[in-house]
Formats: structure tokens, sequence, C-alpha cells
């Protein structure tokens, strides 16, 4: 039994000494002007947020149970759980798919037959709609600073990190020159493909939220089973043992890897880019 203790209590050293590092490299405030860049890794805030709070959870698993898989697991549902029961990444998709139609639309009404492409486009990074706003704006500063249109297309389609996206770029670079009806015809074709996307879309997320929400409840119930677990002291005493540890992470992987099977069940495919951004070659 001491050699068990003694083991927990290396593991959970080392474990907190990983986390505290996690943390003072997550807070380091940012480096004076001047001074020799760094080696650091770059994270979005939403990214250091969910990090932030996954270190905290572990935190406070570590002092309730002393158990380390529990540690790795309450960090790890912290980290990945949101991005299986939440609808975010899916509702962004279809606000860029129908901000793609919105701007779309506005290009081919733009183009008339004193007005070229290049400054079609430049005119609609003027007011883009708001999803795509960032990827609108790039494409109208690359231009109006004379890059090669076609480079600032694939860029702009890299920026967007759509298929839908690839489709525009590559028909606005073969109209690339022309002015009048023919890109006018081409633009108001996509733009009807993708308000038919956005309806397709949008209705089978509706189909997918109510997989959410069992996936939601099946978290909610291990949530619950795993309270009742630690608080529960003569069910969890087992769990203390280096074999409960082994058993600890078997079950963990097991559920970890239903509620994963669960979600890749409900998770609509997206088919993959085809055009290549600007400086990596031609798109095949």
């Amino acid at each position: 039994m001491a050699e068990v203790i003694a083991l927990a209590g290396v593991a959970g050293g080392l474990v907190l000494a990983g986390l505290a590092m996690l943390i003072l490299e997550l807070i380091r405030p940012a480096p004076e002007p001047g001074t020799p860049p760094r080696t650091r890794i770059s994270l979005a805030p939403r990214t250091r947020k969910r990090l932030l709070i996954a270190t905290g959870a572990g935190v406070v698993t570590l002092a309730l149970t002393r158990w380390p898989v529990a540690v790795i697991a309450a960090a790890l549902a912290v980290l990945f759980l949101p991005s299986i029961t939440s609808s975010r990444a899916a509702r962004q998709q279809a606000a860029v798919l129908e901000g793609l139609e919105q701007w779309t639309r506005r290009l081919s009404d733009m183009l008339t037959a004193s007005r070229g492409l290049e400054e079609a486009l430049e005119t609609s990074a003027r007011q883009p709609p708001a999803a795509i706003e960032p990827a609108v704006t790039a494409l109208g500063r690359r231009l109006a600073a004379r890059t090669e249109t076609e480079e600032a297309l694939r860029a702009f389609a890299a920026d967007i990190d759509d298929p839908a996206g690839d489709r525009i770029a590559a028909a606005l670079i073969i109209a690339t020159g022309r002015r009048g009806g023919a890109v006018r015809d081409v633009l108001s074709a996509l733009a009807i493909m993708l308000a038919r996307d956005v309806a397709a879309r949008r209705e089978i997320e509706a189909d997918r939220a109510q997989h959410r929400t069992t996936v939601k409840w099946l978290a909610l119930f291990v949530l619950g089973f795993t309270v009742f677990a630690v608080l529960n002291r003569s069910y969890s005493l087992p769990y203390g043992t280096v074999p409960g540890q082994v058993v600890m992470a078997l079950v963990t992987a097991l559920y970890a890897g239903g509620l994963r099977w669960l979600h890749h069940l409900g998770s609509l495919p997206v088919p993959g880019r085809f055009l290549a951004a600007a400086g990596t070659g031609r798109g095949r």
C-alpha cells in the first residue's frame, strides 16, 4: 500500500508541475517592443481560455480524488466535449455559405459593360457580408496593391476554406479580364447553387441537432455517475490502487470512444477543397 501511495504522489506531483508550467505559459505577458522573437505557440483566445479551464478542472479533480487518470480525463473532457456537443461550427459554415451567396449576387449586379471584374471585386470589398468580411476585405486589399488577380483569388479561396469558395474563385479566375453578361450569368448560377446548399445544410443541421441532444444527455449521465463514484468513498476506494487506475483508464477510453463514435455518426462529411492556395501550385 505504501508503494501505491508513493506512486500516486509522484504521478500527482508530475501532473501538477505540468499544469503549473501550462498556466505560466498561457498567462506570460507579451515581450516588450524590440525584444528578439522567441519561439512560442500561437493560440486563439478561445483555445487559450479552454486550456485554462481544462487546467483548473484538472487541479480540482486532483485535489478531490488524487487519481492521475481522473485528472487527465477531466482535462480532456473540457477540451473535447464542447466540439462534440456544440453546433457552433455548423452554424458558422452555414453563415459563410449564406455570405458567399449574398456577395456573389452583389458582385453580379456590380458588373456592367464598362466595369471589369477586378474593379467590381475591389468595390465589393467596401461592404461585404459579415460572415466573410475578413476574406473579402483581404481580397480587396490585395487587388488594390496590384496583386495578380488569380493569386488574390486563390488566397481568397484559402481564407474561406470551403469548397464553395473554391468554386467561386475558380469561376472568377476563368472570367478574369472579361466584361459584361457572360460573367454575370456565371455568378448568378453560382448564387443559385449556393442558395440551394444553404437550404440543404440547414435542413440537415436540424436533424443533427436531435442527435447532439442525445450525446449531451449521455455526457451528463457519465458526469453524474462520475460525481456519485467520487463522493461514495466505499464504491470508489478500489480506484485508488494501480489496478484500479488501469481499469479507470480502460473505462474512460470506452466512454470516450463511444461518444466519439456517436458524434461521427451524426457528422456531415465535407468534400475536400480542390483549388490550391496562392504560391502552392495549381489546384488539381
